[in-house]
């Protein structure tokens, strides 16, 4: 009887504390439930370069592609988000961040991004309220 006991108030204090420790994982995603970023996927064959290149979300897609020499980047899709804010990096083959490019707002959901001439990753954040979409394309 008395080692049942003992198994008792083990197990009954385990359970108290995954109790409390729930709970507080709980009170946390309440103070920020839709932190995070979603990850947009970029078509295979991506040469903004020379074509039109598209990263897609659920119901948009960003497409950076040559604009006279210049890379443009478009805006596009059913439902866009509002009030969208852009920020862009460029990152070298060795992921070392470079000076930020020059972005110029457009009309239209549309700006005009002047990477420097170097291989490496152009990443695109796109934010909107509290969701934050991320997109890398690749620059040769």
């Amino acid at each position: 009887m008395k080692r049942f006991n003992r198994y008792l108030m083990f197990y009954m204090i385990l359970g108290i504390g995954l109790a409390i420790a729930w709970t507080q994982v709980g009170r946390r995603m309440q103070l920020a439930p839709n932190v995070g970023m979603k990850v947009m996927s970029i078509d295979d064959r991506c040469e903004p370069e020379t074509a039109p290149c598209a990263a897609y979300a659920e119901n948009f897609a960003l497409v950076l592609g040559p604009n006279d020499g210049r890379g443009g980047l478009l805006l596009v899709g059913e439902r866009l988000p509002g009030e969208a804010r852009l920020d862009v990096m460029q990152l070298d083959i060795h992921s070392t961040q470079l000076p930020a490019p020059l972005v110029r707002s457009m009309a239209g959901s549309r700006w005009l991004v002047e990477p420097r001439r170097e291989p490496g990753r152009l990443r695109v954040n796109l934010s909107a309220g509290d969701t934050q979409w991320v997109a890398e394309f690749p620059l040769q």
